[in-house]
């Protein structure tokens, strides 16, 4: 019978087994976990026991393939391996096997119409303004989305949205190699403070003008915005 093992990942690599950059864990072999385990894999801050505290975000994968092995089992010698260190290889079939993900950002306005953007300190789009947003879980509804990511990256809790923008984001296709088909959505905003909840996310949140906008923009959220001013659903980035 296959069980649940949980670990704690960092945010570095956690964001990488997301984007599906990571498919393998190197773990030291204290526990036994066998083909057909879920390893439940948790995000935290960090390494230091005194100051880690979970994000929030989980991941379950289902094992398919162990190999454990002693550093006296391999062939180099232990000064290679203290002088040079290990790296591991994934590798996949030969030819472009990428995919497009799915994303959605949130739209918050308050009374004077000024939209909430935060400042993002992620890989992806580092030091660039975007709305709050997230990846589309397996499963998961675009309002369910946009509703749990708002609240695990403001503290802000919504409930009313709807469609306001189809967009595809390619700017970070050379750069990152991500490519993205962004749901924008207009969140029904009731008041609260926003709050950095994810710090290894993002440095502030703040309100603008629809037209004092920060730079630069994300481009997802660049697009949800051209969308929303221009009164349209989607606008083909070719």
């Amino acid at each position: 019978m296959s069980k649940k093992i949980i670990k704690k990942v960092l945010p570095e690599y956690f964001q990488d087994i997301v984007d599906g950059l990571k498919n393998y864990e190197l773990r030291l072999n204290d526990f036994e976990v066998l083909p057909g385990d879920i390893l439940v894999l948790e995000e935290w801050t960090t390494a230091d026991p005194a100051t880690r505290r979970a994000t929030g975000r989980k991941l379950e994968k289902e094992v398919s393939y162990v190999r454990k092995f002693k550093l006296q089992d391999l062939w180099w010698t232990k000064k290679d391996l203290e002088e040079k260190g290990i790296q591991i290889i994934s590798f996949k079939e030969i030819g472009d096997q990428r995919r497009p993900k799915v994303g959605v950002g949130v739209m918050l306005q308050n009374k004077e119409k000024q939209v909430l953007l935060g400042l993002r300190k992620s890989a992806h789009g580092t030091g660039e303004w975007s709305f709050p947003g997230g990846h589309l879980e397996f499963g998961e509804s675009i309002f369910a989305a946009a509703q749990r990511e708002t609240k695990e990256e403001t503290g802000l809790d919504i409930e009313q949205f709807t469609l306001i923008s189809v967009s595809d984001e390619k700017r970070y296709i050379a750069s990152e190699g991500k490519h993205y088909v962004v749901i924008g959505l207009l969140g029904v905003y009731h008041g609260g403070q926003a709050v950095v909840m994810e710090k290894n996310k993002f440095a502030e949140w703040k309100w603008f003008d629809l037209d004092k906008l920060p730079s630069p923009l994300f481009e997802g959220t660049e697009q949800v915005i051209d969308n929303y001013l221009n009164h349209r659903l989607y606008q083909p980035n070719d």
